[in-house]
C-alpha cells in the first residue's frame, strides 16, 4: 500500500514538473509551438511516466501504454486550452490530466473495487452536509445579498473599481468564514473582519466616497452574517447527524 501511495505522488509530481518545464521552454522559444515540439513533449511525458511505472514493478507493455496515454492527454488538453479564452480552462486541464493519472494508477494497482468503495463511502450525511454548506455560501447567498443591496447600487460610484472583483471577494470571504465557523476558529473571523476594515480605511476619506464605503460595509456585514448563520446551522446538523 505504501508503494502504491508513493507511485501516485511521484506521478503527480512528475506531471507538475514536466508541465512547468514545457511552459518554460515555450516561453523561452518566443514563438508558436509547432507539431515537432509538441511531439517531443509528448514523447518526454511518455518516457518519464512509462519509466516511473516500470520502475515500480509493472510490465514494459503496460508502462509504455500508460505513458503514451498520459502524454497524449496532456498534449490534447494543452491544445484545447490554448484555443479557448475561458478563464477556468487551466484548472479544467489540470483536473482532466490528474484524472487520467488516477485512472492509470488504479489500473496499475488493479484496485478499482477499493476505489469504488471509497467513493461510496464519501457519500455520507457528514460530507453531504459540508458540501451543502459550501454551496449555500456561494451563489444562493450572493443572490440574496445582491437583492438586498440593489436599492442602493444606483447611488454608488463604482468608477475605479475592478470589474467583478467585489463578487469574487464575496465568494472567497464567505468560504473562509464558513470554514472558520466549522473549525470553531472565531478569532480568525475577527481577524478577517479587522483586516478588511484596515484595507478599506483609506476609501472612507472624502465625502465623495461615503456612499461607496457604506455600501461595502453593508455588503460585508451581510456576507459575514449569512456565512456565520449557515456555518452554525451546518454545525448543528452535523452534530445531529453524528448522534
Amino acid at each position: 500500500m505504501r508503494d502504491a501511495q508513493v507511485l501516485l505522488l511521484v506521478l503527480i509530481l512528475a506531471h507538475i514538473g514536466l508541465d512547468y518545464l514545457s511552459s518554460a521552454w515555450r516561453a523561452k522559444a518566443k514563438r508558436p509551438r509547432g507539431l515537432g515540439r509538441a511531439l517531443i513533449t509528448v514523447v518526454a511525458f511518455a518516457l518519464v511516466f512509462g519509466s516511473v511505472i516500470h520502475l515500480f514493478g509493472h510490465s514494459a507493455g503496460f508502462s509504455v501504454v500508460a505513458g503514451l496515454a498520459v502524454g497524449t492527454c496532456w498534449a490534447v488538453t494543452r491544445w484545447l486550452a490554448g484555443k479557448t479564452t475561458w478563464k477556468f480552462a487551466f484548472a479544467l486541464r489540470y483536473a482532466i490530466n490528474l484524472t487520467v493519472i488516477g485512472v492509470v494508477w488504479l489500473t496499475a494497482q488493479d484496485d478499482w473495487p477499493a476505489a469504488w468503495l471509497f467513493l461510496k463511502g464519501m457519500l455520507n450525511p457528514h460530507n453531504l452536509l459540508l458540501l451543502l454548506g459550501y454551496v449555500l455560501v456561494l451563489k444562493p447567498s450572493s443572490v440574496v445579498i445582491g437583492s438586498i443591496l440593489s436599492p442602493w447600487l444606483a447611488s454608488v460610484n463604482t468608477q475605479g473599481t475592478l470589474k467583478s472583483a467585489g463578487t469574487l471577494i464575496g465568494y472567497l470571504e464567505r468560504l473562509l468564514i464558513l470554514t472558520f465557523v466549522l473549525l470553531k476558529q472565531w478569532e480568525a473571523i475577527g481577524f478577517l473582519l479587522t483586516a478588511k476594515s484596515i484595507l478599506r480605511f483609506n476609501d472612507i476619506k472624502g465625502i465623495e466616497q461615503r456612499a461607496l464605503s457604506e455600501y461595502v460595509l453593508l455588503g460585508t456585514l451581510l456576507s459575514f452574517t449569512t456565512s456565520i448563520a449557515i456555518g452554525l446551522l451546518v454545525s448543528k446538523l452535523l452534530v445531529l447527524a453524528m448522534s
